[in-house]
């Protein structure tokens, strides 16, 4: 896995206000939504899925803790690209986009925007 340059420079948080977010954060939030519960990945990293699908994955690097999370907007990477520092990975597929982002650069609030968009994505449901 390949992710983008930026690691360790850049701005805290670019949206919201409040404290940076952690994976505590990402649980809390998560469980809050309907249908979701805690999992683990086939390596072992803490996931919060949906039905059968993750909607939240803790992904490490040297730089600290990554969010990765998937969205329905296919324009994603061109809509973060001003973002490169927090948003460092972002794959196009024909439905979907996954996005690894730091957590320590997200605010609470946008957080929970993410996280209730992923939710929305994974959850097989349209509309």
């Amino acid at each position: 896995r390949r992710l983008r340059a930026g690691f360790g420079a850049g701005r805290r948080a670019s949206r919201g206000a409040g404290v940076m977010a952690t994976w505590d954060d990402v649980v809390r939030i998560s469980l809050s939504l309907t249908g979701a519960t805690s999992g683990v990945a086939p390596d072992g990293a803490p996931t919060c899925d949906v039905g059968r699908h993750p909607f939240a994955r803790l992904r490490c690097d040297e730089g600290g803790e990554l969010l990765q999370y998937w969205s329905l907007e296919r324009d994603s990477a061109l809509a973060l690209a001003d973002r490169s520092d927090t948003f460092v990975g972002i794959d196009t597929f024909r439905v979907k986009v996954s996005i690894w982002a730091r957590l320590d650069r997200l605010a609470v609030d946008e957080l929970t925007e993410i996280l209730t968009d992923s939710w929305r994505a994974r959850r097989g449901v349209r509309g």
